[in-house]
C-alpha cells in the first residue's frame, strides 16, 4: 500500500523579474507536515514515530540543488507523530523557489546521503525489530507554495519474505502455531541513497540468519496457515545456500536455493506438512508481488494460480534454452518455441507467472507491423514461456514479457527472428570471434537498412528503437507503448519497464554487485547477447584495438568495412547512430558506434575517419551510460 506524505503550505505571491519566475514569500509561509501512510506492522503509525526530512532549494526557478549532509533548507529534521498531528523540532519555510523534499522512516543520525548505513535486525520476533527494519523512503520534486497539498508516496527500500506453514489434506492435528522460522546466508548491512531512495547491499557485510517474526494463525483462500515474515535487504544469492529452516516440535527442515531478493517486491514459500508429521514440503515456486502495492499486513493474500494452460503439449515445442539460458533467443524459421522462464543468463525463477505476453514487435523499418506479424501466440506452462510464429516467417524482433498476478512484470526476453542468423567474423591478431552483424540486425549487407539492429543503453538488457533509414534520424515503426522517463532509476525499475528509455546522463544507480551491469570478462545478469556470446571487451585491451588493422569508409552505403584475419574479408559497420541521454535518436549516416563492457572510457587507439568512429566504444565512464547504442556480440 502507498504511504503519503502531505506537505501542506499557503499561496504566496507570483511575479516576473527578468524572465524568471519567483515565489514572493510571506513571513508566515510555514512549512507543515502530514502522514497519512500505513506501515507493514500493524496498519498506521503510533505515538511517538519519526520521520526524517530534507528540504533542498533550487537554484533558480528550474535547477535543483544537490543533496547534501548539510546546508539544505532542512537538514534530517525529525518529525515526531503525537498519534494525531507530525510535528518538526523546528520551524521550517519556504524558500524563494521551488524544492524537493526528502522523507525516509525510521528516522537515525545521518552520516552519508549517499551511502548511509542501515541494517535489518537479525531477531525480528522481539517486539518492535521488524518495524524497525522496514525501510520506506519518498521524494516529491519541484514544489513550491500553494493551495494544493504536495503528495509523497512512500515506499518499501527493502525486500520481504513471507513463509506459510499449511497442513496437508490428511495432516491430522493442530497446526504448529510456536514453530521458529530462520532466514539464514543474507547480508543484514545494506547502503542507502537518501537521493533516491535505492539500496544495495553492504559489500564488506557478512552473512547472518534472520529470526522471523511469527504472525500467528491466519486464513487464506487456501485455508488455514501459520504466517512468518522478515525484512531482507536486497542481494543476489548467486548459488544455491541453506536459506530457509523451519522447526517444528521434533521436526526441522532445511530449504537450500538461489535467490535474487529486490526492493519492493514480496516472495511468499509455501510449506506444508505431511500426514506423518516427521517431514515437511516446500513449493519452491515462490510467488512473487509488488510490496508497495499489496500493503504489507501479511492478511489475506492468497496464491497465484500460476498461468498454467491446458491443451498445450510443450513436446511438441523446440526449446530454446536447451543449451543455455538467455535474455535474447534467435529464430530462424516459422515453428512453435519455448524457453525457460529464468532470470537471463542464470537459472533463477522469475517468480510466480500469472501469464506471457508479446510487449511489441518490429521490422526494423518504417513500415508497421501488425499484431502477430513476428509472434503469433505466446503463453507460459510448467516453468516454460512458449510461443508460435505466423506460418509465413518474417524478419523482424519481438519482446515476450511475464506478468505476476498483479500485472508486474517479472522479466523479459528479446526474440531476435532472422531467417539468415548469423555468421561469426574472425578478427586479426588473435583478437577474438564477433558477429557479423549488431545484435538484432536482419542482415550484414552495406546499405541495408536490416543491418541496423537495436539499441541498448548501457547495462541494461532489453532494446529499443534505432533507426527505418541509413541517413535519416527516423525512428523505426513498432507496436507496443514505448515512453521516456526523466528520473534517475535503478536497474530493477528498468527489469519491470523494459518499454521506458531512462533518459538521464548516467540513467541508474550502480550496484556493489558486479552481475548488475555488463563489467566483467565473464557474461553477466543483464547481458543481452544470445547463449555462447557476450557483450565485448572495450578499450586499450579490447578487441577493436587488438584487431585494428585497417578500415575503408563507404559513403554510398554509410559505413565501414573493417578488415579481417584473412586479409580478403571484411566485416560491415554501419552508421546507425545513436540515442542520446533524453532519448532522442541523432547522428544516424555520421556515427557508428558499439557498446564494450568495460568500465572505463578512452579514445585514444581508435582511428578517427572524420565524425564518423566506427570502432568508438562508448564506456562507463563519463555522461555516457543513458545513450542508446547498437551491441555486436563476441564469442566466449
Amino acid at each position: 500500500m502507498y504511504s503519503m506524505l502531505l506537505v501542506l503550505l499557503t499561496l504566496g505571491l507570483v511575479s516576473c523579474q527578468q524572465g524568471e519566475t519567483k515565489m514572493e514569500v510571506a513571513p508566515s509561509a510555514q512549512m507543515a507536515f502530514d502522514i497519512t501512510t500505513t506501515r507493514v506492522a500493524n496498519g498506521a503509525f503510533e505515538t511517538g514515530d519519526k520521520v526524517g526530512l530534507y528540504v533542498t532549494d533550487y537554484v533558480g526557478y528550474n535547477t535543483p540543488a544537490l543533496l547534501q549532509i548539510s546546508g539544505n533548507r532542512a537538514n534530517n529534521e525529525a518529525m515526531a507523530y503525537d498519534g494525531a498531528l507530525w510535528t518538526t523540532e523546528r520551524a521550517i519555510y519556504w524558500g524563494a523557489y521551488k524544492s524537493d523534499v526528502y522523507a525516509y522512516y525510521p528516522y537515525m543520525e545521518i552520516e552519508d546521503v549517499d551511502k548511509q548505513p542501515f541494517t535489518v535486525a537479525t531477531d525480528q520476533s522481539v517486539e518492535g525489530a521488524y518495524e524497525a527494519s522496514d525501510l520506506l523512503w519518498a521524494k516529491a520534486e519541484g514544489v513550491a507554495q500553494a493551495d494544493s497539498a504536495v503528495t509523497l508516496q512512500m515506499q518499501h527500500s527493502m525486500s520481504r519474505l513471507v513463509v506459510k506453514i499449511m497442513a496437508g489434506q490428511e495432516y491430522v492435528g493442530s497446526l504448529p502455531a510456536d514453530a521458529t522460522v530462520h532466514l539464514h546466508s543474507t547480508v543484514t548491512g545494506a547502503l542507502l541513497s537518501l537521493a533516491n531512495g535505492s539500496v544495495v547491499r553492504d559489500p564488506y557485510g557478512g552473512s547472518h540468519s534472520i529470526k522471523m517474526r511469527n504472525l500467528g494463525i491466519r486464513t487464506f483462500a487456501e485455508g488455514d496457515a501459520v504466517v512468518y515474515e522478515a525484512i531482507v535487504v536486497p542481494q543476489m544469492l548467486e548459488t544455491s545456500v541453506p536459506l530457509l529452516e523451519i522447526n517444528s516440535k521434533s521436526v526441522s527442515y532445511l530449504l537450500e536455493d538461489v535467490f535474487n531478493f529486490k526492493p519492493g517486491v514480496s516472495y511468499t514459500y509455501t510449506a506444508v506438512l505431511n500426514t506423518s508429521t516427521t517431514s515437511i514440503k516446500v513449493d519452491i515456486g515462490c510467488e512473487v508481488e509488488d510490496w508497495n502495492n499489496i500493503g504489507g499486513s501479511g492478511e489475506g493474500d492468497s496464491g497465484s494460480e500460476g498461468g498454467e494452460e491446458d491443451g498445450i503439449d510443450l513436446s511438441l515445442y523446440t526449446d530454446l534454452s536447451a543449451e543455455g539460458t538467455a535474455n535474447c533467443y534467435l529464430v530462424k524459421a516459422a515453428g512453435k518455441y519455448k524457453f525457460k522462464a529464468v532470470q537471463g543468463n542464470s537459472d533463477l525463477s522469475v517468480g510466480n507467472v500469472k501469464k506471457a505476453e508479446v510487449l511489441w514487435e518490429t521490422f526494423g523499418t518504417d513500415v508497421m507491423p501488425n499484431v502477430g506479424d513476428i509472434v503469433a501466440t505466446v503463453g507460459y506452462k510448467s516453468g516454460y514461456v512458449y510461443f508460435s510464429t505466423p506460418e509465413t516467417f518474417k524478419n523482424g524482433n519481438a519482446s515476450i514479457a511475464a506478468r505476476n498476478s498483479k500485472d508486474v512484470i517479472l522479466w523479459s526476453w528479446h526474440i531476435w527472428s532472422a531467417e539468415e542468423g548469423w555468421n561469426d567474423d574472425i578478427y586479426a591478431n588473435n583478437a577474438g570471434i564477433l558477429m557479423d552483424r549488431n545484435l538484432g540486425a536482419t542482415s550484414a549487407t552495406p546499405g541495408d537498412i536490416g543491418a541496423f539492429g537495436l539499441l541498448y543503453q548501457w547495462g541494461r538488457k532489453d532494446p529499443f528503437m534505432g533507426s527505418c533509414s541509413i541517413s535519416a534520424n527516423t525512428l523505426a515503426a513498432s507496436t507496443g507503448d514505448w515512453d521516456v522517463v526523466t528520473e534517475s532509476k535503478t536497474i530493477y525499475f528498468a527489469e519491470a519497464n523494459p518499454m521506458s528509455y531512462i533518459a538521464t546522463d548516467v540513467w541508474r544507480v550502480f550496484s556493489e554487485d558486479t552481475k548488475i551491469d555488463w563489467n566483467s570478462d565473464e557474461k553477466t545478469f543483464y547481458d543481452p547477447c544470445p547463449v555462447g556470446y557476450l557483450v565485448p571487451k572495450g578499450g586499450e585491451d579490447g578487441i577493436w584495438a587488438r584487431a585494428y588493422t585497417t578500415t575503408q569508409y563507404d559513403n554510398t552505403n554509410i559505413g565501414h568495412y573493417w578488415a579481417l584475419a584473412d586479409d580478403k574479408s571484411t566485416a560491415w559497420y554501419p552508421m546507425a547512430g545513436y540515442r542520446n541521454s533524453n532519448g532522442s535518436l541523432i547522428e544516424v549516416g555520421r556515427a557508428g558506434n558499439c557498446w564494450a563492457h568495460s568500465h572505463y572510457y578512452s579514445r585514444e587507439w581508435c582511428p578517427i575517419f572524420g565524425f564518423a568512429l566506427s570502432c568508438n566504444i562508448y564506456l562507463k565512464g563519463g555522461n555516457y551510460a543513458g545513450y542508446g547504442n547498437p551491441v555486436r556480440c563476441m564469442k566466449e
